[in-house]
């Protein structure tokens, strides 16, 4: 019996097949907010440019998407790429760089 694995970065193949994808921008730390977010939609951005969202609540509501087809990316406070390691090292899938 052969299946093929779960595909991580869904929103990869949705893109390419030029589906439409549905998310939203969450500002608050919020854990909860997020696991009944990510039940619903495909995406969510955990918004570190601005409001009160450090690295550690990041990560939490990273995880809170666990388990749900929901991709958790995360929108680094400056257009700098050094900013983007910490997000990828706490289990962000994509980033989003302001500015651009």
């Amino acid at each position: 019996m052969s299946s093929s694995p779960a595909q991580l970065n869904r929103l990869r193949q949705m893109w390419r097949e030029k589906r439409p994808t549905f998310g939203a921008i969450a500002t608050m730390p919020s854990v909860q907010a997020v696991q009944i977010m990510a039940r619903l939609l495909d995406w969510i951005i955990v918004d570190l440019e601005h409001g009160p969202i450090d690295l550690t609540a990041a990560h939490a509501m990273i995880a809170a998407t666990t388990g749900t087809p929901c991709v958790p990316l995360v929108r680094i406070a400056a257009n700098e790429p050094w900013l983007a390691k910490a997000p990828m090292d706490i289990g962000a899938f994509g980033i989003n760089f302001p500015m651009i």
